[in-house]
């Protein structure tokens, strides 16, 4: 886990620590679930890891058997 200090007004804190309590929660766990719920944990890491997986896939070789890539017009059948 990787910690961040947080600058809040007092009136913002003071509503923090309020809210905090009446779930039963520390600040620190209440603003984690709210960024979870805010970001997405989940998703960010599954999206990162289906980049991981297709990146890490074959090259695809484009190159001509002189080692040339493709003309704009190969590309877009001109």
């Amino acid at each position: 886990m990787k910690n961040l200090t947080v600058t809040l007004p007092e009136e913002t804190f003071a509503r923090l620590r309020m809210a905090a309590a009446r779930e039963g929660k520390s600040m620190s766990k209440f603003v984690g679930a709210l960024l979870d719920r805010q970001i997405g944990p989940d998703e960010t890491r599954a999206d990162a890891a289906a980049l991981e997986r297709f990146l890490a896939g074959p090259l695809w070789n484009l190159t001509d058997e002189n080692g040339n890539a493709p003309t704009r017009d190969q590309i877009y059948d001109r």
